[in-house]
C-alpha cells in the first residue's frame, strides 16, 4: 500500500541578503524548492521552502 505524504514546509531566514542566499542555495542542493518570494522576517529576510521528495 502506497502512502501519500504532505510536503514538508519551512521558513528559512538570514539577517542579510547574502546570508539568506547561502541558506537557500544550501537547501536547494538538498532537494528543497523555494515556494515564495523573499520577504521581511523578524530582523532580516526569509522565504518559504518546501520538500516534496518523500519516499
Amino acid at each position: 500500500m502506497s502512502a501519500k505524504y504532505k510536503p514538508l514546509k519551512k521558513v528559512v531566514y538570514g539577517v542579510t541578503e547574502h546570508s539568506l542566499a547561502r541558506v537557500i542555495k544550501s537547501h536547494k542542493d538538498r532537494g528543497w524548492v523555494q515556494s515564495s518570494e523573499i520577504k521581511e522576517h523578524g530582523y532580516g529576510l526569509g522565504c518559504l521552502m518546501t520538500f516534496t521528495n518523500n519516499k
